[in-house]
């Protein structure tokens, strides 16, 4: 783990650049959340819909819907799969994705199907992260989507 501006993020998963998802790859299966940043931009989640069990899933699918207290939209798959679980906790307490992002704040889980063309458009570890985080915030921040410190 390490801190960018006060933001945690786990340089060993990969993130989406356009939605701030993230994903947790093993073998052919993939977690997938929403990492601190946008989920603090988003304010508390209080409803979750995410597809079922089986939807398959091109990179840019919606997966399932948010409203929290600043933004209501799509989840949007950040590669192409086949959802193979759907986080019920998540569901039931959507908070979860803003108090425990990385943990039980999961949303589905997929079988990637083609992994190796869809991962060009995330990116991974440390140094690559760091520098793209920075920039995000500062973006977040001239947007006024941050509260100043």
């Amino acid at each position: 783990m390490i801190k960018v501006k006060g933001y945690e993020i786990r340089p060993e998963l990969f993130y989406d650049l356009q939605t701030h998802l993230w994903l947790r790859v093993e073998g052919r299966k993939a977690r997938v959340g929403i990492d601190p940043l946008e989920q603090e931009t988003r304010g508390a989640f209080v409803v979750m819909k995410l597809e079922a069990v089986g939807k398959s899933l091109n990179r840019g699918d919606g997966f399932g819907s948010v409203e929290a207290e600043k933004h209501v939209g799509a989840l949007n798959s950040p590669v192409s799969g086949t959802i193979t679980a759907v986080n019920p906790a998540v569901i039931k307490n959507p908070r979860l994705a803003n108090s425990d992002p990385y943990g039980e704040g999961w949303f589905v889980e997929l079988e990637l199907n083609n992994f190796e063309r869809d991962k060009k458009e995330l990116i991974t570890g440390e140094a690559d992260l760091r520098g793209w985080y920075l920039a995000e915030i500062q973006k977040y921040a001239d947007w006024g989507w941050l509260a100043e410190s």
